[in-house]
């Protein structure tokens, strides 16, 4: 990992960090993409909860023994500990994870792994730490998604394609590789609650290197955020102003 990349990394961490308190309070695409993780899995004993956020509840599965939560924000490990005390907190990057080889039984990650600057790492790192057999279970935001403050002028990240996510699976680690994209909106009452949804849970940081758009809009005062404004509420649906996720629901198992 270079220079920049760490210092992404570290804004990241920051940020997540700063959000942990508010966390729950606009962490409406997560629930989404958690329920339809949980449709998918079939987890057992030990079950590594990767970029785990400030913790899941997994109580419904009766075959989890024990659940470790590892994420690079000491903020959300934090509150983590708070809420789910019987669970283990450790500090960490998805792409050198601080665990044993052959240790996890399964691994369940929702909406975090865009966040690394090498997914591909990420993946074998996932498969590293895995038992043979092992499933993982995750859901990353991909390409396309944001799209509507994108054409606002915006600046937010370009995610992954499918496909490219499809990529970073080493057809000798890994078999059964099944990877379903969805189109996820969410609805706000008013423009600035959009935003903060995306603030409030930490996910404000944008990539240089890899933002959409590399000309954007400039704020300058109360005109310029009153005309976005006008702008976002051309977008008015009944339910609300929308925000649309394509997220790729992940469901591959280690090679036996």
């Amino acid at each position: 990992m270079n220079f920049g990349e760490e210092q992404l990394t570290t804004n990241v961490a920051n940020r997540f960090s700063a959000a942990a308190s508010s966390y729950h309070s606009h962490d409406v695409l997560q629930r989404i993409a958690a329920k339809h993780l949980f449709k998918r899995m079939s987890p057992s004993a030990r079950l590594l909860d990767l970029g785990c956020g400030p913790g899941t509840d997994f109580s419904s599965f009766n075959a989890i023994k024990d659940v470790i939560g590892v994420d690079i924000a000491q903020g959300m490990l934090n509150t983590l500990k708070a809420d789910f005390p019987g669970y283990h907190g450790l500090r960490g990057d998805a792409q050198s994870l601080p665990l044993l080889c052959d240790s996890i039984d399964t691994i369940y990650s929702n909406i975090a792994l865009q966040w690394c600057s090498n997914l591909a790492v990420a993946i074998n790192e996932a498969n590293r730490v895995l038992k043979a057999g092992g499933e993982l279970n995750a859901s990353i935001v991909a390409e396309n998604s944001l799209y509507q403050l994108a054409n606002l002028g915006l600046n937010v990240n370009s995610f992954n394609s499918e496909q490219a996510i499809k990529h970073c699976f080493d057809k000798k680690l890994w078999e059964g590789v099944d990877i379903d994209t969805r189109a996820i909106t969410v609805y706000f009452s008013d423009f600035k609650s959009l935003l903060q949804s995306i603030k409030g849970v930490g996910a404000s940081t944008v990539d240089p290197k890899h933002q959409l758009n590399q000309r954007h809009v400039t704020l300058r005062g109360r005109g310029d955020w009153q005309e976005l404004v006008n702008k976002a509420e051309l977008n008015r649906r009944p339910e609300g102003l929308p925000l649309t996720y394509h997220i790729s629901f992940i469901k591959a198992t280690k090679t036996r």
